[in-house]
């Protein structure tokens, strides 16, 4: 790989960090104006909502994601009428997905909070749950919209647009939300309705980069063929399960938490998916920055630069989740303060915290791998990779380990999970070839 082409690492890393970062610090900041301004309750509440917000962004997340990788290998071989049908048969999708899952959150709030573990809660947190749930899905057009665009936008040439759009979405969802819950006093309906209008602003700034006509990719008529939606999914299927990480995570914990702790073990796990789920957006970041590049070189049938990609992925990849669990550790419980003041839930997330956090290293890892064979067509290897640190391992970790060794070790089942996947990742990678196809 050149010089040149290595300088293109940050150009594209850099706005996909901020950009996914963006995207999941819309729960965050409703988490944390919550935590303050109405309470642990109101905390808990968002908490149990996020399963089923994240599964409806992490399944959404198979179109533009399987999209985005068939678009770069298009490009890479010169063909911008296929990507472009390609493009747009993701929008389509992405589209259809967020109109059902409107209605199904909308519809089911109640036994979708009930399933999260909102059952065995207190009835002021389980309703709040509830009334937070309902809202949220209301936009879900716009919030699955938001994150379609701002992939395809990255991967047309536009990387600092696409990381704008998320950034005007977030910073107006941290003024509504606290115009909505102090001045208004909404409570976590205020929240839900704060972040459902930044999605929309994210959108309408996204939608320049079609309007402007500025890359190659257009909102034009098209065809809708069935072996390019299978072929997108195909391509898909690894990024949605590895998404589906966090609210697999977060349900398992739930369920496991009510029964062993009740309120305060959720309210204490919500501040630590809140973590999580931004940890998890700047590492991801990295590898769907390095996607399209990736996705170039195959095209290129380029096998050097894509083995250099993979090398630099890694490496910053490791150095980010070290520095990461650093400042988490070293600064705990100031973090923890963030969200929530009350002494009982500082102390016992402040002494989760450092176990929770050692995941994060083995993930950096993972998600780099993963990414790297989806985007050169090894999809099976990926799709074992997601399914094993996302689904399988992980849910077995969180259930078997308290069970068996207590429930002091509960915190580090994610550890648990993620290294186990990291020895699969590391035989795939060494046992699997390339192949330009």
């Amino acid at each position: 790989m050149t010089n040149t082409q290595r300088k293109e690492i940050p150009r594209y890393v850099f706005p996909a960090v901020g950009g996914l970062f963006m995207t999941y610090l819309y729960n965050v900041v409703d988490g944390i104006f919550v935590g303050q301004g109405v309470g642990a309750a109101a905390l808990g509440a968002v908490n149990i909502g996020v399963p089923f917000i994240t599964s409806v962004v992490a399944i959404a997340a198979m179109f533009p994601m399987g999209g985005a990788t068939v678009v770069a290998i298009r490009m890479g071989r010169g063909d911008e009428k296929g990507a472009n049908q390609a493009f747009m048969t993701s929008v389509v999708l992405t589209l259809l997905v967020s109109a059902i899952l409107t209605v199904v959150g909308m519809v089911f709030a109640g036994p979708i909070v009930d399933l999260s573990g909102g059952a065995q809660l207190s009835r002021e947190m389980r309703d709040m749950a509830v009334d937070y749930l309902f809202y949220y899905s209301a936009f879900s057009i716009p919030m699955l919209m938001s994150t379609c665009l701002s992939t395809f936008v990255r991967n047309d040439g536009s990387p600092a647009l696409s990381f704008l759009g998320m950034a005007v979405g977030a910073v107006a969802n941290i003024f509504l939300d606290w115009l909505f819950i102090f001045p208004f006093q909404m409570g976590v309906i205020g929240a839900a309705v704060a972040s459902g209008l930044g999605q929309i602003s994210a959108v309408l700034v996204l939608l320049t980069h079609f309007i402007r006509k500025r890359g190659s990719l257009r909102l034009s008529g098209f065809h809708l063929s069935a072996p390019l939606m299978g072929k997108i999914c195909k391509r898909g299927v690894p990024e949605a399960v590895s998404q589906l990480n966090t609210p697999v995570t977060a349900f398992c914990y739930n369920l496991v938490l009510a029964h062993l702790v009740g309120d305060m073990g959720v309210s204490t796990f919500s501040v630590l998916s809140f973590i999580y789920s931004l940890a998890n957006a700047i590492l991801s970041g990295v590898a769907q920055g390095l996607q399209p590049l990736w996705g170039n070189h195959y095209g290129q049938k380029d096998t050097g630069g894509l083995k250099s990609l993979l090398r630099d992925g890694i490496t910053i990849n490791a150095a980010l989740s070290v520095l990461v669990y650093g400042f988490l550790f070293l600064l705990a419980v100031p973090v923890i303060r963030i969200f929530n003041q009350e002494p009982a839930l500082v102390d016992a997330a402040s002494k989760a915290l450092p176990l929770f956090a050692l995941s994060f290293i083995p993930m950096a890892l993972n998600l780099i791998f993963t990414a790297y064979f989806y985007s050169t067509k090894r999809t099976v290897q990926a799709d074992v990779i997601a399914v094993s640190r996302g689904i399988v391992v992980k849910a077995a970790c969180i259930f078997l380990m308290p069970a068996l060794l207590g429930e002091g070790v509960i915190w580090l089942a994610p550890l648990a999970a993620e290294c186990i996947t990291l020895v699969l990742s590391i035989f795939f990678n060494r046992c699997s070839q390339l192949a330009y196809r």
